[in-house]
């Protein structure tokens, strides 16, 4: 029997999620605990404290300043090494044909921030504040903005339920292929990049 090559390699579970999203995370701010990680997804996401702490300071945007509504932005943070390795990202393959500006950096994460702020006075703070951030090792910023847009606003209307079936439809998408135009359905919606 002749040794198979990696295309003939069956496909696990979150394998295509990985080439392009590392995990989803929710951030709450609270007046009295600060902000906190509420939420990563999927649940097997390994994430070290000083990742965990760096991604909750980043999710809160700099230049609120009463601003209401929506806010998008990114970020990037440098791994830890311990998690380094386990965070596999996209294909080798994908640096090779990939332009310069949209290659992967090794040892760094981009995060991709949606922040909502609405007023509710039942909170001490007096406003809801809470943040869905994607982290990819992709700088793909226009896409994951895109991405977000659709995902961030279910989340916030119909809760945990939303990003699971996001990550699951995210996990359905062929790998990242540099040159090619892609069709990646998500909730309802076609993305073609």
């Amino acid at each position: 029997m002749a040794p198979s090559d990696d295309n003939d390699a069956p496909v696990l579970p979150w394998d295509n999620f990985s080439q392009w999203v590392h995990a989803i995370c929710v951030v709450t701010f609270d007046l009295e605990l600060g902000q906190a990680m509420e939420m990563i997804y999927p649940g097997d996401r390994e994430l070290s404290e000083r990742e965990r702490s760096n991604i909750c300071y980043l999710a809160f945007p700099d230049s609120n300043s009463g601003l209401m509504g929506n806010v998008q932005f990114h970020f990037r943070i440098r791994q830890c090494p311990e998690t380094r390795t386990r965070c596999p990202g996209p294909a080798p393959v994908y640096d090779c044909d990939a332009p310069t500006a949209i290659q992967t950096d090794p040892g760094y994460l981009y995060g991709y921030v949606y922040f909502r702020q609405v007023k509710d006075r039942s909170l001490r703070r007096g406003y809801f504040q809470k943040s869905v951030v994607l982290l990819s090792k992709l700088p793909l910023v226009s896409l994951f903005t895109q991405v977000l847009e659709l995902v961030a606003p279910e989340y916030f209307d119909t809760g945990e339920a939303s990003l699971e079936a996001a990550c699951h439809h995210l996990d359905q998408w062929p790998p990242p292929e540099p040159g090619s135009t892609l069709s990646l359905p998500l909730l309802g919606t076609v993305l073609q990049v």
